[in-house]
């Protein structure tokens, strides 16, 4: 049941984070079907979205367009500019907003799914599509699918500056481009350049990253449940914790949400007399080097420059060192070594706030707690029991 109510906040993050993933507006403009444009503010979302739906925001309304509602949409400082089109994939006919990147004697244009990657060449109205599926790994080797440059090499055998450097292409923008660009120049007869649309960033991952440090406190709790006595014993230690951690985001999907890794090290030192049964007495000296691993998820919530916090996720902590023992009055005078139950497996939640500084790099507060539940019966002390809670100052770059 414990557990249960433990994963309520990871749940209610995710759902959150779905919800919520919608508000990424930029500025740009939609192109009716009538060839009128009309400005005001474009959802800037991932390529497969952008390809599907345009939610288009001016100061009367807010609205979405589909394919063919429009003629196309473009924002004005990314660059991007999506046209309606019909294409064939799979034997079935669709209408997208396809990236629109070159238009000359042949067009170019780019589609993206999250299985697969399309480049469509448009001449005299047919549509010649070359795609991409993701590499693979079998048998321990990266199997690549460059059926892509046969199809390259088929389309365009008659110009040899394109063919003869297939070897050196790439499946990206920026090669497409510049096969759409020196096929435009071959073959225009008026001596009109092809327009390449202004994109500042081809090929541009979408997915980011971003990197912490952090240093603070950590009160720690280890209860020796496997320790025979009269009741269990709980020992209690503040000791100073340091940090790092990765996120992982994609701004055009959502601001707020990000994937957490995160590395902590800390130290566990406890020397303390504790009862044994009624009238004996027992000594424990533990120390260990603790070094904890977190993944999990983060979603902070925009309020200008200072963005409240929650994160919920899995952790799992070692703990590293055989100098810990103990000693029992009754049995005799010396150490008896006393084996720390590691690893632990549990979830951990974190609550804060961060303060975005004027270089884009932020200072943050953060409070965490670790719950460690489940008992591990292959190790020896398997009922004993570890509990963390942290408070740290950090700084993302």
């Amino acid at each position: 049941m414990k557990r249960k109510l433990f994963l309520c906040p990871f749940i209610s993050l995710v759902l959150l984070a779905s919800l919520n993933a919608q508000d990424n507006y930029k500025k740009g403009y939609v192109i009716t079907n009538d060839n009128d444009t009309i400005s005001g503010l474009i959802d800037f979302r991932t390529d497969a979205i952008n390809a599907t739906r345009c939610t288009f925001k001016s100061e009367q309304s807010e609205k979405i367009y589909y394919p063919g509602d429009i003629a196309g949409y473009r924002f004005s400082d990314e660059g991007k500019y999506y046209v309606t089109r019909d294409v064939t994939i799979d034997s079935i006919p669709q209408k997208f907003f396809l990236e629109y990147l070159v238009e000359g004697v042949m067009n170019l244009y780019y589609y993206d799914t999250t299985a697969k990657k399309y480049f469509f060449f448009e001449k005299d109205g047919k549509m010649i599509e070359i795609s991409k599926t993701p590499d693979v790994e079998r048998d321990r080797r990266i199997i690549q699918d460059n059926k892509y440059k046969n199809l390259i090499r088929y389309y365009f055998n008659d110009y040899p500056s394109i063919v003869n450097n297939l070897n050196k292409m790439d499946f990206s923008q920026k090669t497409f481009i510049e096969i759409a660009k020196t096929y435009h120049d071959k073959v225009c007869t008026t001596g009109e350049e092809c327009v390449i649309f202004e994109n500042k960033h081809p090929d541009e991952n979408t997915i980011k990253t971003a990197f912490s440090v952090y240093v603070g406190v950590q009160l720690q709790t280890y209860s020796l449940n496997s320790y025979s006595g009269s009741s269990y014993c709980i020992l209690k230690g503040t000791q100073p914790v340091i940090g790092g951690k990765m996120k992982l985001y994609n701004p055009r999907w959502s601001k707020s949400f990000s994937l957490q890794l995160d590395m902590s090290f800390s130290r566990f030192s406890f020397s303390q007399a504790l009862p044994y049964f009624l009238d004996g007495e027992s000594e424990f000296k533990l120390k260990a080097l603790i070094i904890t691993g977190k993944l999990g998820a983060e979603y902070k919530f925009s309020l200008n420059k200072i963005q409240p916090m929650i994160g919920a996720g899995i952790s799992y902590t070692h703990l590293l060192g055989d100098d810990s023992k103990f000693m029992v009055s009754e049995w005799s005078n010396s150490w008896q070594k006393y084996e720390l139950r590691s690893p632990f497996v549990g979830c951990y939640l974190n609550i804060g706030a961060s303060y975005m500084l004027k270089n884009k790099h932020s200072i943050f507060v953060l409070a965490s707690m670790e719950q460690y539940l489940k008992e591990d019966t292959s190790k020896e002390n398997y009922n004993d029991k570890f509990k963390s809670y942290n408070i740290v100052l950090g700084y993302t770059f």
